[in-house]
């Protein structure tokens, strides 16, 4: 990140007049714009995240165009997964592919197919390199350790499995767990 204590009181050609408080700067081309937004992107197989800040040309040149999701609509697809995950572990007694839960939530849910619909032809994309699902994989990995077990973090053999005791946000809504 640039030191932007050093840019302080200096004349703004975007906005027009001195900063008198600390103000973005793309961190690519180092350069104060009109828009500079906060950006979480993912990678290595949905493993890693990062955040940066950047302008809305160098984010279009480098990641392509910005697609807007709906975050109700991810978070329920989000909850489809762990749903598959859920029924196919519990039904069977074993893990799961990670990525066949998503294919089978992509079947089954219709707010997976909203979420996806756009970006996907077949459904034999869903895999490791598949991009649009890397949030919903760091998460499973960092942010469920109540509900998922990992078994395998392997990216080719991706398995996870229920964690017994564990409640859907379905499950929490009807026992009253969660109140909104």
């Amino acid at each position: 990140m640039p030191n932007i204590t050093t840019r302080l009181g200096q004349h703004c050609i975007v906005h027009g007049y001195e900063h008198k408080e600390d103000y973005l700067v793309c961190d690519f081309c180092n350069e104060h714009k009109d828009w500079v937004d906060y950006h979480e992107r993912h990678y290595n197989y949905g493993f890693s995240r990062c955040y940066y800040h950047a302008c809305n040309e160098c984010h279009d040149t480098l990641f392509g165009p910005f697609r807007i999701v709906d975050g109700g609509i991810m978070d329920r697809a989000y909850e489809s997964i762990i749903d598959v995950i859920k029924d196919r572990t519990e039904r069977k007694g074993k893990e799961i592919d990670y990525y066949e839960a998503v294919r089978v939530a992509l079947i089954e849910s219709e707010y997976m197919q909203m979420h996806l619909g756009s970006v996907i032809k077949d459904i034999t994309e869903i895999n490791k390199g598949f991009k649009p699902i890397w949030k919903f994989t760091y998460r499973i990995l960092n942010e469920e350790k109540k509900r998922v077990k990992v078994v395998n973090k392997d990216p080719g053999n991706f398995l996870v499995s229920w964690i017994l005791g564990g409640m859907t946000l379905r499950e929490k809504l009807k026992a009253n767990v969660i109140t909104f």
